[in-house]
């Protein structure tokens, strides 16, 4: 699985962050260990190699620090994007604890953004000091690190229109705060949804124009993201990534089919259009 796949759920679950943690779904306690685990086992394999590098960096083996960076760049790549799910994931827990008594879900994804935060420090470290690199090699990752930061800040500012607890899960606060801002002035229905789906398909854009074709841990990120299905329950999605209604919920699970089920699923209220003019740096943010 390519981490580009990483970011498309997280900007899934963060476009149905809000309408998730309303209707407050019960985390398996088996789900969220799987979760721990599969991150545990990725981690413990990024670190390995970044050991390997400073292994060969004390020794001045130059040739093979050269053939470690050709080799393992798309590793870094990984670290960097895949860090928006984990902080995405961290958001929702935040927000789930907020609405709830349930206060087991949160550590476990606090702890697991720390250990990826831990590890994207040390690719920091390496990009900015390391040896063995070309300068090409280092503009193309600072360039997909400023790409990751702003799309991460996009999705929690979104989720944290509704929600502000996530906002320190956002690199950039200021940033984050813009974004939740454009989402309040969407406000509700058809016109919200479309930008959603629009930075969803813009950032798909930008993170795979900025990363290599081969996936260093194909396996493991396809571990880690079907783990996260499971934290947040898939079968609350259609084929096509659009969150089911409660309604059809319902349905599904086999509850009487009654008047008052229907009532509900209130109509979203309608958004009023942003004047001409007004806010336009909004479409600017989708491609940078």
């Amino acid at each position: 699985m390519h981490c580009v796949y990483s970011a498309d759920l997280a900007a899934l679950i963060s476009h149905h962050g809000p309408a998730m943690i309303k209707r407050q779904p019960e985390i398996p306690s088996h789900a969220l260990t799987d979760y721990w685990s599969t991150s545990r086992s990725r981690f413990e394999l990024w670190h390995q190699l970044l050991g390997r590098y400073r292994e060969y960096e004390k020794s001045g083996n130059s040739d093979r620090l050269k053939r470690w960076w050709k080799e393992h760049s798309v590793v870094l790549e990984e670290v960097l994007v895949t860090e928006m799910l984990t902080r995405v994931v961290a958001a929702i827990a935040c927000g789930l604890e907020s609405e709830s008594t349930s206060k087991e879900v949160s550590p476990v994804t606090q702890a697991v953004q720390t250990s990826h935060l831990e590890v994207r420090n040390r690719v920091q470290q390496v990009m900015l000091f390391g040896r063995g690199n070309s300068v090409h090699d280092v503009v193309r990752l600072n360039r997909l690190r400023q790409g990751v930061e702003r799309w991460t800040d996009a999705m929690v500012g979104r989720m944290s229109s509704e929600h502000p607890a996530m906002m320190q899960y956002a690199i950039d606060p200021n940033r984050a705060a813009e974004y939740a801002d454009e989402m309040r002035a969407y406000g509700e229905g058809a016109a919200k949804n479309t930008a959603a789906w629009l930075m969803n398909a813009a950032m798909h854009d930008v993170i795979r124009r900025r990363t290599s074709n081969l996936a260093a841990l194909p396996k493991s990120n396809r571990q880690v993201a079907q783990s996260v299905m499971k934290l947040l329950r898939p079968e609350l999605f259609d084929d096509t990534g659009v969150m089911k209604s409660l309604w059809l919920q319902r349905f599904e699970l086999g509850n009487e089919l009654t008047d008052q089920f229907m009532k509900t699923e209130q109509p979203h209220e309608k958004s009023e259009a942003l004047p001409v003019g007004e806010n336009a740096v909004q479409g600017e943010r989708w491609y940078i």
